[in-house]
């Protein structure tokens, strides 16, 4: 089950966002108060909220689903959840009425199996995609079906049985900007509780719990005798008085109560390092609970500036990570930062402008979001050919151009460029650069000692991969 597409209408500073498409890796990019960071908060909403829909469910008698209770629109870390005077759009709420609500619609697109399956539970068929519209009023949430056509009316009155088939292959997860030790620390936390959750089904786990409480039991008899002889004495009515352990808050505890030590020369609690390393962290157990979740269940993981509290060098390890979640998962973060951009498919950048989000048509679209300034002649550049000297650059110009009609127009047009290192040394800071203005990078270097020492140190640093050389 893939998310292709997310719309938001009025929320926070975004009153119509619509079709925002995703693929397997999706990048929001936009200056500052642009909406980007309330793009991807609605979508982290809305996706919380769907994910927690089936828990709320409950099936009578006769078979029917139904729903148990108000829902919850808080966000599974901590983070406020829906707010309507603050996350309604101030602008409108003058004119609001009891009906007035955000709506949020998620679009997904089913694979072969699980269309039959849909066919087979809901007993409707499902030729297209499958649009979910998420709402939010000012005191619960409501999921229906929004799918256009004669088909809709059927649809819509199974939006509840629809909901839950849709909550219960999917799973969310949501790494904000680590802002703080303590924001991190609770990030992390829940990470590893979230994990430390799946031994509870497993039976030696729960008779291990059972043998404790067994153990327990005695010594709360014997403080319960204590108490009911004492209390006795003033309030003669009182005959037993019994102590229970809570059996969830066990489980609760023995999930919490965990300390992550690094050992970096010397040994430190996480909490104690740097915003950046706990940033890591956070991300490194994301990606372990990616690779450990069921097949079945498809994954959207999103992630809010990435790049926060990294150094440079850092941001080409982490970008590395995140495209191995994408292999995997569906994911989508915003940032500031150029590394994050594919310039291979500009589809999958998204650009906030305005509170409106498109995906980049040109490359020059994705550095105006981002505030890059190139020289006029780079302007245009998405691939930028690197060689060790300007000889280099005069002789296979010519080469390139007289082989391939297609590159000569390239080169003609500034699309794609050459530029000469000054040696095999500034590979990496000449790849650096150029990566940082959004560019696609090959380099074509001598197969000497040097050409063979700035290969490693440019992969070292996660800066290319071999297949950039």
């Amino acid at each position: 089950m893939k998310l292709v597409s997310f719309s938001v209408e009025n929320y926070r500073s975004i009153t119509t966002a619509r079709k925002i498409p995703l693929s397997d890796y999706s990048l929001l990019v936009g200056a500052n108060n642009e909406g980007k960071s309330n793009i991807l908060h609605a979508l982290t909403l809305a996706m919380n909220a769907l994910v927690e829909w089936h828990r709320q469910l409950r099936r009578t008698s006769d078979g029917r689903v139904i729903r148990g209770g108000v829902g919850s629109t808080m966000s599974r870390y901590g983070r406020e959840g829906y707010d309507w005077e603050t996350d309604f759009p101030i602008s409108k709420q003058k004119r609001a009425t009891s009906a007035s609500t955000t709506n949020i619609t998620l679009e997904f697109e089913l694979d072969e199996a699980e269309t039959q399956d849909f066919k087979n539970e809901i007993k409707s068929n499902l030729n297209s995609t499958l649009p979910l519209m998420i709402t939010f009023g000012q005191r619960t949430f409501n999921v229906l079906v929004k799918k256009p056509g004669r088909g809709q009316a059927t649809l819509t009155k199974k939006s509840t049985r629809i909901a839950d088939f849709v909550s219960k292959r999917i799973r969310f997860e949501y790494i904000p900007a680590i802002r703080t030790a303590q924001s991190a620390t609770k990030v992390i936390s829940q990470l590893v509780e979230r994990e430390l959750f799946r031994l509870e089904s497993d039976p030696e786990y729960s008779g291990a719990v059972s043998k404790i409480e067994e153990l327990q039991q005695p010594v709360f008899d014997e403080l319960a005798e204590t108490i009911q002889s004492t209390v006795a004495g003033f309030l003669p009515s009182v005959k037993s008085v019994e102590l229970k352990s809570k059996r969830e808050s066990r489980y609760r505890s023995l999930r919490r109560d965990v300390e992550i030590i690094v050992d970096d020369g010397n040994l430190t609690k996480l909490e104690r390092k740097g915003d950046g390393v706990q940033s890591l962290v956070a991300l490194a157990l994301m990606r372990h609970a990616s690779e450990q979740s069921d097949e079945d269940v498809s994954t959207v993981i999103a992630i809010e500036e990435p790049e926060s509290h990294l150094h440079p060098r850092a941001v080409h390890e982490l970008r590395a990570v995140i495209e191995a979640l994408a292999e995997k998962n569906q994911v989508v973060l915003t940032s500031h930062s150029p590394l994050f951009v594919n310039p291979q498919n500009l589809k999958n950048t998204i650009v906030v402008r305005g509170s409106k989000a498109a995906a980049a048509s040109h490359v020059s679209d994705v550095r105006d979001a981002l505030g890059v300034r190139f020289s006029d002649n780079l302007q245009n550049a998405r691939l930028v050919l690197l060689v060790e000297g300007a000889d280099d650059v005069t002789a296979l110009h010519e080469i390139v151009a007289s082989r391939s009609d297609v590159l000569r127009d390239a080169l003609a047009a500034g699309t794609v460029k050459f530029d000469n290192l000054g040696g095999a040394s500034g590979l990496r800071q000449k790849a650096s650069f150029y990566q940082s203005g959004a560019c696609l990078v090959q380099c074509f270097l001598d197969d000497d000692n040097a050409g063979k020492a700035a290969v490693k140190r440019v992969m070292d640093d996660k800066v290319l991969k071999l297949r950039d050389i």
